[in-house]
C-alpha cells in the first residue's frame, strides 16, 4: 500500500508541473508553415519568401522609426502556458552584410504592438555588428544598450524571459558559448502572446534583406513543428550570397 501511495504522488507531481517543449523551424520548402503570419508596415512594400532553406524578408525603402507599431514582421502566437517563461533563438544574417542601417531580430510581444521586448542586431554603417536590447513600454522605448559583437553576420541570437526578467545573448557560431549582451538583464512586466522576427526600424533608405536560417521557441506547452522538417539544405552562406 505504501508503494502505491508513493507512485500516485509521483504521477500527480508530473501532471502538476507540466513540461517545456521546443518548436524549431528550419525554413525548408518554399512557403511558411501555417503557424506563421506575415504583416507589413504602413507603406506595404516588404516582400518575403522561403528559399534555399532561409526565410528572406526584403524591405526596399527604409526610412521609418522604432515607434511605428505595424512593423515588417513574421510572427506566431504561443500558448498561454509559455507566456511567463520562454526562450527564443535563431541564426540570422542580412544582405548587404554592412552597412545594414537597420535594427532587425527577435521580438516578444504582449497583446499590444507597442508593448514588447526585443533582441536585435545591426546598427551603424561600416562597423561590426552590434546587438541591441530593450523594451517598448506603452509606446515608450526603453533602451538597454547597444553592444559590439566584434564580428559580422551570420549571428546567433537568443532572448530569454524568466518571469519579468529578460536577457539577450549572442554568439558567432554553434561552437561558441553564449555571451550575455552587455552583461545586462532588464525588467518588463507582461505576458508574451506572440513571437516575431523582423525589422524594428530602417533609417538608411536602402534595400535590406533579413535572412533567418533557423528559429526555435522553447517553453511550457510548446509542441514540435507540426510539419516534419525536410532536412536543412547544404547551402553555405557563401553560396547563398553568390546566388543573390
Amino acid at each position: 500500500m505504501r508503494i502505491t501511495i508513493l507512485v500516485c504522488g509521483f504521477l500527480m507531481c508530473l501532471i502538476g508541473t507540466g513540461s517545456a517543449g521546443v518548436w524549431t523551424d528550419p525554413f525548408d520548402g518554399n512557403e511558411l508553415v501555417e503557424e506563421w503570419k506575415f504583416r507589413d508596415y504602413r507603406d506595404k512594400v516588404t516582400t518575403f519568401e522561403v528559399k534555399d532553406g532561409f526565410l528572406q524578408m526584403t524591405n526596399p525603402k527604409g526610412g521609418w522609426g522604432h515607434t511605428t507599431p505595424d512593423k515588417p514582421m513574421v510572427e506566431r502566437e504561443i500558448p498561454k502556458s509559455a507566456a511567463k517563461d520562454i526562450t527564443v533563438s535563431g541564426i540570422f544574417s542580412t544582405e548587404p552584410d554592412k552597412p545594414a542601417d537597420s535594427w532587425i531580430g527577435i521580438f516578444l510581444y504582449s497583446d499590444d504592438d507597442l508593448n514588447y521586448a526585443c533582441l536585435l542586431f545591426g546598427g551603424e554603417a561600416n562597423q561590426p555588428q552590434k546587438t541591441l536590447i530593450g523594451s517598448m513600454v506603452e509606446a515608450n522605448w526603453q533602451d538597454k544598450g547597444h553592444f559590439q559583437t566584434g564580428f559580422d553576420v551570420p549571428i546567433h541570437l537568443k532572448i530569454v524571459k524568466e518571469g519579468d526578467l529578460f536577457s539577450g545573448y549572442y554568439r558567432e557560431s554553434e561552437k561558441d558559448d553564449w555571451t550575455l549582451s552587455g552583461n545586462k538583464t532588464w525588467n518588463h512586466k507582461f505576458d508574451v502572446e506572440r513571437v516575431g522576427v523582423g525589422f524594428m526600424n530602417s533609417w538608411g533608405g536602402q534595400t535590406v534583406t533579413f535572412m533567418v536560417d533557423t528559429l526555435s521557441i522553447e517553453g511550457e506547452g510548446i509542441e514540435p513543428l507540426s510539419v516534419a522538417p525536410e532536412g536543412k539544405l547544404t547551402t553555405t552562406w557563401g553560396t547563398l550570397k553568390a546566388s543573390r
